[in-house]
């Protein structure tokens, strides 16, 4: 089995040329990319970047060429998700289960009843912070329930998830040792005592007659809690703050709750403008006209893919009713996001009830947004005003 590439660039630091983070002033910069240089060389950390949608899409997904079996410095593998074929496989045929559409759509009334809850919280002052309240308990809330961990852990999910992505420095552990031990742990109670979860059924898994061992049911455990609480916490703040920026679309959503799925779409497209992958070519090749050596690092820039004109036309335009919305940010082909089912699903629940409870959701001006990471618009709190409908 090939060795996993270290490299030494954290996940979110800007290698770009844009005036600043916004995704208006990225999504510029990228066009501007695409039109002048689509294929750029990195002398200082021997890397090439792409940003035409179809470079980005052939990195991503031919896997002949090019491994994704690339991990930053302080950054560890997650469940196998830096792994090729037929590795990857394996990981993906059990860790899928848990993504089902059937299993998915039946966490829509525990998901509906957990929105509920938290948005009556805030009812009687008429504020809630976004982050702290919504967009991170929420998921962490959900995939804590489906692997059977305790709710009191959630703060430390929010630190690890985080760590393991790149999206905040993580040097006191940098082998992710905390999150390691604390997942055998809860597959030893299990092995001892299962339970109705999904880590006891991970555990109790066969592929090919074989059952997983605990060192993959652990690393499968990191994979789920990391694709089932991040994108929506990230989607739920990203989407709120473009309704306190452009409060016209909260109306039209309001008025049409019908668009609400294609406005995740063109969130997930527009506002999310630090998503790239990182691959090594295991061969020389070319990509345009420019030649990639063996072992060179290509990191295609998926954020910049979702603004070529050649696949979205009037990419600069924010649209909910945009329709094709063929967005890369989940990833395409094997590496798909596994969790995106689940953070379709909860964010569309959770934006129907805003519209149905709030006439109106403001930006808190005593309060301003905190950022965990300002470079990637990582959000730490986001406090919001609303008026009950």
């Amino acid at each position: 089995m090939k060795t996993k590439k270290r490299v030494s660039l954290m996940l979110g630091t800007s290698l770009t040329g844009a005036k600043d983070s916004s995704p208006e002033s990225q999504s510029a910069w990228y066009r501007t990319m695409q039109e002048t240089m689509p294929v750029r060389y990195q002398p200082d950390y021997d890397l090439w970047e792409v940003f035409r949608y179809d470079d980005v899409q052939r990195v991503i997904t031919e896997h002949a060429t090019f491994s994704a079996q690339v991990l930053l410095e302080n950054f560890d593998d997650v469940g196998g998700l830096n792994s090729d074929p037929p590795d990857h496989r394996r990981y993906r045929t059990i860790a899928g289960k848990a993504f089902t559409a059937r299993r998915v759509a039946q966490l829509e009334p525990r998901i509906t009843a957990i929105v509920d809850e938290i948005l009556e919280q805030g009812s009687a002052e008429g504020r809630l912070d976004i982050v702290e309240q919504l967009a991170y308990p929420l998921p962490v809330r959900v995939i804590g329930e489906m692997l059977g961990v305790p709710a009191e852990d959630k703060e430390r999910f929010r630190t690890w998830s985080y760590q393991l992505l790149g999206m905040v420095p993580n040097k006191e552990d940098p082998t992710n040792s905390e999150l390691r031990n604390y997942f055998s742990r809860m597959i030893d109670m299990r092995q001892k005592e299962p339970c109705d979860d999904l880590m006891s059924a991970l555990l109790a898994a066969e592929t090919n007659g074989e059952r997983l061992s605990a060192e993959e049911v652990q690393q499968l455990c990191i994979s789920l809690l990391v694709a089932g609480n991040v994108t929506t916490t990230v989607l739920l703040s990203l989407a709120a703050r473009r309704f306190t920026q452009h409060p016209e679309i909260y109306q039209q959503l309001r008025a049409d709750p019908a668009l609400i799925p294609n406005a995740i779409e063109e969130i997930l497209r527009y506002d999310f403008a630090h998503v790239n992958f990182m691959r090594e070519a295991r061969h020389d090749t070319t990509i345009g006209d420019k030649k990639i050596k063996e072992g060179q690092i290509v990191m295609a820039w998926l954020s910049a893919a979702n603004f070529d004109e050649t696949h979205f036309p009037h990419a600069d335009q924010f649209d909910i009713k945009r329709s094709p919305n063929p967005h890369l940010t989940f990833g395409h082909g094997i590496h798909f996001c596994l969790g995106a089912p689940l953070a379709r699903l909860e964010g569309k629940i959770a934006l129907e009830s805003m519209v149905a409870h709030w006439s109106d959701i403001r930006a808190d001006p005593e309060r301003p947004i905190q950022y965990l990471n300002p470079k990637i618009d990582l959000m730490q709190s986001f406090p919001v005003l609303f008026t009950q409908a």
